[in-house]
């Protein structure tokens, strides 16, 4: 293998102390060479102990983690923390991570970064999720679907190469999938461990949103190769019960809906600014997620495939975060604000 490069880790933070210790602690585990790394943090107004623990980090390892205010405080969005983080990046290769994030793998990164080096044809490379055996119910199913986001799984790829992983080329030698980004047959990834190359990621326009970069890609001239491994994963230790989900999506929601739906590469639904056949897709996506039935075979073809219980939460997951969209779009346009969460 050639000699690793130096890579940069990019995360923004925000009242993240349920979680960033471990995050921290994780990082610091793994067998890629100190010296090789820098970790930027952008802080969006932290007001529990998330900047304590950070200053403790910075404290330790003062000639690798690098500290920034992010005075929008969300991370999405041009202007915001991750736009304004990953503009520092000083590494050959960029490391999206959140701070909910653990590399449970030592050697995730060196895996990741490998990936790159032995195929040059590969621009990105997405991690799986990995499933905790003492997580609640919720994060394993979160996990096993490989997003955050249930209504998303349409269009998201780590979804698609859950439940139907046989629509990519697999490289056996490599062992991972292969997404040719395009309009076509559009899915994005990005985030919770997405590894690029930085001059992948300048010429794509750098960041804004993971489906708005993923959209740029796919209308771009050039064809960008995502690879998907099979076994490398990281946790997502993202929620702690349906409830605490649905609640942070709806915040999300209500800031997209009032702060970031201005000039876009990607419209969930847009009359004008989508094509016919995109309007449909989402329409198609919500009829599916609100019928119920659909969701609950596959659920239950699912959990018995792998023999996993977590897979029955499929069906009211995504009716569920459906359904919640509906009402935050609902509150945000009759309040003109979002609803708190517990992020």
């Amino acid at each position: 293998m050639e000699k690793l490069p130096k890579i940069s880790i990019v995360t923004c933070t925000y009242n993240g102390d349920r979680v960033i210790g471990k995050y921290f602690e994780h990082i610091f585990a793994q067998d890629y060479p100190k010296d090789k790394i820098e970790l930027i943090l952008a802080d969006g107004g932290s007001k529990d102990k998330t900047l304590e623990i950070i200053e403790k980090y910075r404290k330790k390892y003062p000639k690798i983690v690098r500290f920034m205010v992010n005075p929008k405080q969300f991370s999405i969005g041009r202007g915001y923390g991750m736009d304004l983080a990953t503009q520092k990046a000083k590494g050959e290769v960029i490391v999206q991570l959140d701070q909910d994030n653990i590399l449970v793998q030592k050697d995730w990164l060196t895996n990741m970064v490998k990936i790159l080096i032995e195929n040059p044809e590969i621009d990105g490379v997405q991690s799986r999720l990995f499933i905790p055996e003492k997580a609640s119910i919720t994060d394993k199913y979160v996990n096993a679907i490989g997003i955050e986001d249930p209504y998303a799984i349409a269009y998201s790829l780590n979804a698609q190469i859950a439940l139907n992983p046989k629509q990519f080329p697999y490289n056996k030698k490599g062992k991972f999938y292969i997404y040719t980004v395009n309009t076509k047959k559009f899915y994005y990834a990005g985030d919770n461990g997405f590894v690029i190359r930085k001059s992948s990621f300048r010429e794509s326009g750098g960041y804004s949103q993971d489906i708005d970069n993923f959209m740029r890609m796919a209308k771009s001239n050039r064809k960008y190769k995502i690879a998907v491994p099979k076994n490398i994963r990281l946790y997502h230790q993202t929620t702690t019960s349906l409830g605490h989900m649905i609640g942070k999506r709806v915040y999300y929601v209500g800031h997209y809906l009032l702060k970031n739906f201005g000039e876009r590469d990607f419209y969930w639904f847009h009359p004008s600014k989508n094509s016919f056949g995109q309007n449909m897709r989402f329409i198609l996506a919500v009829g599916y997620n609100l019928a119920f039935f659909p969701a609950l075979f596959k659920g239950i073809s699912m959990a018995i495939k792998e023999r996993k219980s977590y897979w029955l939460v499929h069906p009211i997951a995504v009716f569920a975060i459906t359904a919640s969209y509906i009402y935050a779009l609902a509150y945000a346009k009759l309040f003109g604000k979002q609803r708190e969460a517990d992020i």
